[in-house]
């Protein structure tokens, strides 16, 4: 990208189960390497195609309600009969290193973290159709098709939730999706509030 985003700012992506959300993310942490992936807490657990500590630090539930108790978590949720959530110790991580967080989050952590992060622009992504999403759950042969139906219901629900996006990406191919994230990357690195300073300086020199 020719023009740098702010460190001040914060990316935050959410999507149905099945969409292909993380492909996505990962592409565009590739792209971009000043940002980073803010990985999860969640009491899920790890699939055999998941290493541990790199998308979700997998921890006991017990564990998991502590930190709640120890108010660790900037947001946390019950999804799925699972515990997920993001500790302030996570971001503070990515943050003392100068990179941009890019959160994975539901619908809920979005409205939670719509409401402190002052800085954060969502990106909500969605699936053509809900034939493909149906198509794309079971073409990844992780869940029961009890799971699936759970998964197809809370997705209808979710994807009632668009407005509470800035942007919005129908996941037709993978490339197509991250050449539309990128643009939207492009576009808020170029938001007036975010160069105003910059431009202040130049008028000055």
């Amino acid at each position: 990208m020719d023009q740098k985003i702010n460190s001040d700012i914060s990316i935050v992506v959410s999507a149905p189960s099945g969409t292909g959300k993380t492909t996505i993310i990962q592409e565009v942490i590739r792209d971009f390497g000043a940002m980073e992936f803010v990985i999860s807490t969640t009491t899920r657990k790890r699939r055999s195609t998941e290493t541990a500590d790199k998308f979700y630090y997998f921890v006991e539930e017990e564990e998991f309600k502590k930190g709640i108790e120890a108010v660790e978590f900037i947001e946390w949720a019950l999804v799925h009969e699972n515990y997920y959530g993001i500790t302030q110790k996570e971001i503070d991580r990515i943050q003392n290193t100068g990179k941009i967080p890019i959160f994975d989050v539901d619908v809920q952590g979005a409205r939670t973290l719509r409401g402190k992060l002052g800085n954060a622009v969502f990106v909500y992504i969605v699936p053509p159709s809900l034939e493909v999403l149906l198509e794309r759950l079971r073409g990844r042969g992780t869940d029961s098709e009890e799971q699936i139906r759970i998964r197809m219901k809370n997705a209808v629900d979710e994807l009632k939730c668009y407005h509470y996006y800035d942007y919005i990406i129908i996941n037709d191919t993978i490339p197509e999706a991250c050449d539309c994230f990128r643009s939207i990357l492009r576009a808020e690195c170029c938001r007036k509030a975010r160069i105003e300073d910059a431009v202040k300086k130049i008028i000055g020199e």
